[in-house]
């Protein structure tokens, strides 16, 4: 089986239909409502016949998207976590918000760390908590999807667990790892818990059970296949046996760290790109398992022609043997546009997937 689904970003929104994304879109989640309709209903005119979609970047899917969807909290898991232990949002009107400041940069021991259990009872965590309850009773006729959560899947999403203690802590570490590997190692069982704690309690509120947990380990590519094993599969392991199914995201080439990330429990898919080897996965997971891959930059840039879009293409239904696969991208500013489009067309003319869209 193989599908298709793409993303626009905050990039392109505003440098072609003159969208902003101030802090208003953040923290209000009937305005934030109001303004992805706008997007969405933008998007549809410019793209009436593919799967062109207003969501955050690999977070959503198309098919579990209802009307009157309203997101609470839909700002990314590791930033949340971050500003509940203080550190400052920034927002931008023309790309994703971020966060300043590392809130654990000067840990020296775990003693400093708030008890897991307090975790729901720091402020921005309170704050999400009420307007989640606010949004429930000022629009009953909305679906309201809590924090952690994007669609109605019941997949939650988190960052993993490197990419988070680097948000926290900065690039220190990974001199850390080395220096202090027992002090790392408590970090990242106390993250992996937390994700736990927040993941159960917006479940609960918002009547919406786990049924996989997307796990972005953005940053996990900068380490060696040894020391993704030892510092991280095993913090994912808690999330799986907590919630079981794994959805996995690597960002760069993944080869090296790949054995190491099929060592984690209950993975059902992973989700990478920059030309990891797809012949690779299936070799260990086999054709059943559920690969989801991102061309290379390069292939969606101004410079790339159609000929190495196919190529890339060809090589990769190759080598994915038919197994089970979806290609996604993010539609940023700069790609360009024919590039991109071309993959749909390509599929199409192929036979594989055919063009147009779910709402």
């Amino acid at each position: 089986m193989i599908k298709i689904q793409a993303s626009v970003s905050k990039g392109w929104l505003h440098k072609h239909g003159g969208f902003d994304f101030t802090d208003r879109y953040y923290l209000d989640p009937y305005f934030r409502m109001k303004q992805d309709e706008a997007c969405h209903n933008f998007i549809k005119k410019r793209f009436p016949d593919y799967p062109l979609y207003n969501m955050e970047d690999n977070l959503v899917q198309a098919e579990y998207v209802v009307p009157d969807m309203m997101l609470v909290g839909a700002i990314q898991p590791n930033m949340i976590i971050a500003a509940a232990l203080g550190s400052e949002f920034v927002f931008a009107p023309d790309r994703d918000s971020d966060v300043r400041g590392f809130p654990l940069k000067d840990i020296k021991d775990l003693k400093e760390l708030p008890p897991v259990a307090e975790i729901p009872e720091l402020e921005f965590i309170l704050n999400l908590i009420n307007q989640f309850l606010e949004a429930k009773e000022k629009y009953p006729w909305c679906r309201i999807i809590p924090p952690f959560f994007w669609d109605t899947s019941g997949r939650a999403t988190i960052h993993g667990i490197i990419t988070t203690s680097m948000k926290f802590i900065g690039q220190d570490i990974f001199t850390m790892m080395m220096i202090y590997p027992d002090l790392v190692k408590g970090i990242h069982a106390w993250i992996a818990d937390v994700y736990i704690e927040v993941i159960k309690l917006f479940s609960g509120l918002g009547d919406l059970p786990v049924t996989s947990v997307h796990v972005g380990e953005c940053s996990g590519t900068m380490l060696d296949g040894a020391s993704y094993l030892e510092f991280v599969t095993p913090y994912i392991n808690r999330l799986g046996r907590e919630f079981g199914a794994i959805r996995l995201h690597s960002c760069g080439n993944a080869d090296h760290v790949m054995p190491s990330i099929c060592a984690i429990d209950n993975l059902s898919v992973i989700d990478t790109g920059s030309d990891t080897s797809l012949a690779r996965i299936r070799e260990m997971k086999g054709r059943d398992f559920e690969i989801n891959v991102f061309p290379h930059v390069d292939y969606l840039s101004e410079s790339a022609r159609h000929k190495d879009i196919q190529d890339w293409l060809a090589r990769t239904l190759k080598d994915n043997d038919g197994g089970n696969l979806k290609i996604e991208y993010h539609l940023e500013s700069d790609y360009n546009l024919e590039n991109c489009m071309y993959i749909h067309d390509e599929l199409d003319r192929l036979g594989l997937v055919k063009k147009g869209r779910l709402y």
